[in-house]
Parts: structure tokens; sequence; C-alpha cells
């Protein structure tokens, strides 16, 4: 997959992505048959924590429990979307590749390779903080739990996991889950971090042009001289003006069909995160200050509260983004242009005051406000609980 490389790539470890060129070859089914073994470890995972919420009548146990399966939960839900919506993310990942979407100039080459540089930087530097919590909790589980013949989370199972053997086949299919459920949950937020990134420099590509539009012009009239072609000014401001106007549709089609395609897994991740931070702070508390679940409980708390502000800061980065067109259109040279033109522009302008917002469930925006709300009443929801 050419866009997104990076986050793709690693889905495609993990099960959670086939590669385009096995889709009908031996290899294609082959990965087919991983990714349904790795989709039903998650599923049953998942279950077997939900079915244990019901066994439970400690309080602080359900509250661990229920920190970590809601996280497994919305990680499974991922897996699945990207299985099931293979080819809707495939045709929106297409819109971008257009003729009109690519690079003219140098400066817009330099704006792309800028944005694809802030991708590899966030899949290294927020991979590496996932990685290392991963480590962390598996390493302490292995130190703490093997010995004392404990599960790294309480689950159901339809058989006798106390024994020797139900304990190992437990134990390794917790592991396994622990291990694969963060890549995936990862991989998954850096492809939706892209979307966005990509979003972002489409608009910054845009609104250059609109504000070298007079330059670009005159640039076009001296390349139809040497052509042999003649064209008035209206007819060479009137061709500039619909590209515009079209690459700013697409970029549109692009964020609507991105947004409809990942609004309920980032609202259900939204949602979780509010309370997962909250239990996660609650079961912190319980525990032995720098000893190892001590720890690992604060890395887990630290990519799960950089994971919904990344999602936050990158939606509000697109409206940002979006919101500068039509400041470009005003700051460019619009004096010289015909009158027409300038009525043109002016209709784009009052079509770019619009600013994209993407959405989570489409109820809540992805910003910085609804972000630091999230906090809040995660905050709330610790205080009611502390009180238990």
């Amino acid at each position: 997959m050419k866009a997104l490389p990076y986050s793709f790539m690693i889905l495609e470890y993990f099960g959670g992505w086939k590669p385009l060129k096995w889709n009908t070859s031996i290899k294609g089914k082959l990965y087919d048959m991983y990714a349904l073994t790795i989709t039903l470890t998650m599923v049953t995972f998942c279950m077997s924590c939900v079915i244990e919420l019901f066994h439970t009548e400690n309080f602080e146990d359900i509250v661990q429990n229920m920190s970590m399966s809601l996280s497994f939960i919305v990680s499974c839900s991922k897996l699945i979307l990207f299985n099931v919506k293979r080819n809707e993310i495939i045709n929106v990942l297409q819109l971008l590749v257009v003729n009109i979407c690519r690079v003219r100039s140098a400066e817009e080459a330099h704006i792309q390779l800028k944005y694809a540089k802030k991708e590899e930087n966030l899949v290294k530097k927020f991979g590496g903080m996932v990685c290392i919590a991963v480590f962390a909790i598996n390493g302490a589980s292995i130190f703490n739990d093997i010995p004392t013949k404990t599960l790294l989370i309480s689950g159901w199972f339809p058989y006798r996991h106390t024994n020797s053997t139900g304990f190992w086949v437990a134990y390794s299919h917790q592991i396994i889950v622990f291990s694969v459920a963060p890549m995936i949950l990862f991989s998954f937020d850096c492809a939706v971090f892209g979307v966005f990134l990509r979003n972002c420099c489409q608009l910054e590509i845009l609104k250059n042009r609109l504000e070298n539009f007079v330059e670009i012009i005159n640039g076009e009239k001296l390349n139809n001289k040497s052509n042999g072609s003649v064209l008035t000014i209206r007819e060479r401001e009137r061709n500039f003006i619909k590209q515009c106007i079209h690459h700013h549709w697409i970029i549109l089609q692009f964020s609507q069909q991105s947004n409809e395609l990942f609004a309920l897994v980032i609202f259900m991740q939204y949602s979780s995160s509010s309370l997962v931070l909250c239990l996660s702070v609650q079961s912190s508390t319980k525990l032995v200050f720098m000893s190892p679940e001590f720890v690992s409980m604060i890395l887990y708390l630290g990519c799960m509260l950089s994971e919904i502000f990344l999602f936050c800061w990158y939606g509000n980065e697109v409206t940002r983004e979006s919101s500068g067109i039509h400041f470009a259109i005003y700051n460019m040279d619009w004096q010289v242009l015909t009158t027409r033109s300038q009525k043109d522009l002016l209709i784009m302008k009052t079509r770019a005051s619009l600013p994209i917002r993407f959405t989570s469930g489409y109820l809540i925006e992805l910003s910085l406000d609804s972000f630091t709300k999230l906090i809040k009443f995660s905050y709330s929801a610790f205080n009611l609980l502390h009180q238990k």
C-alpha cells in the first residue's frame, strides 16, 4: 500500500491487512487463515473478560478487569473494521492518487515530504512508546505471575485453568493477546493519523496554489505561447479556478468518506478512553509505588492518554488547515484578476469558510477542546470511584 506505508506494513504483520498483491494467490488464502486465527484469539479473549465480569463480586477486581478488557474490545473492533471495510478503505485512499492531487512544483514536493516525515516520526515515536509498554507489562507478568501461577488478567474459561496444563494454555492465550492487540491498536491509530496528515498535506498544497495563483497563470501563459496555443486571460483563469475547485472537492470527499469509515470506532475509542483513564488511575492508587505492576500501569495509562490526545490533535490540525483556505484566497493577488474570476473565487471562498471537522461517532468533534473535556470527565469519574 503506497499510502500510509508504515501503518499498513505493521498491520500486515499482525493480521490486520492482507497485501494487495496476495488477493488471489495461495499466499492470500494462507494469510486469511492467519488473520482469522488472530481475530478468533482476540474475540475469545474479549468474551472471557466480559463473562468473568458477571462472576466477579470484588469491586477492585471488576475495576482492574474492566480497564483492560475495554481496550482489547476496541482493538478487536478495529481489527474487524479493517477486514470488513477493506474495499472501502482502498477506495478512499485512492481518491488522493488522481492527477490533480499530485505535486507540480518543488515547493509542493517540499510540502509533501514534510508531511511524509511527520508520518514516519509519528509511527516511530508512538510505536516506540507502545512497544515499551508491551515489554514492560509482559515482562512484569513473566517474572511475577508465572511463579505464582497467576494470569495477567482474570477471565472465564470453559476448562479448569488452575492445574498446570490449563494454566499454560490460558496464560499463553493471554500473553499472545497482550502482545498482538496493542500493535493492532497502534497501527490502526497511525493509519487514521496518516489520513489526517494526508488531508493536511493536500490542504496546504491547495493553499500554496491559491496564494501563487497569478504566478502560476503567468507561467501557463508562457507555456501556451511556446506550444502555439492561444488562450484569453479569462480562459486561463477559469481553467485554473476549475482545477482548484475540483481539488478542494476531492479533499472534501476524502474527509467525508474517511470520517464515515472511522467515526464509529473512534467514538468507541473516545468513550472507552474516558473510562479506561479513570479506572487505570483508580487501579494504580492501590499498587505499591514503583513496583513492576505500578510502572506497567503508568506506561499503559500513558499510551492510552497519548492515543486519544493524538486523535484530537490531528483532527484539530485538519480543521485549522481547512480554515486557512478562504484566507489563502483573500491573501492572493485577486485584484489583478478579471471580474468574473473574482466572483468565481468569492463563491469558492464562501464554501471554504466551512472548515472540515472530523467527529467521533458524529457526536463529538475531534479537537483540543474535546480532549480537555475528556480529561475533566475522567477526573470526575475517578473522584466518584474513589469514594466507593
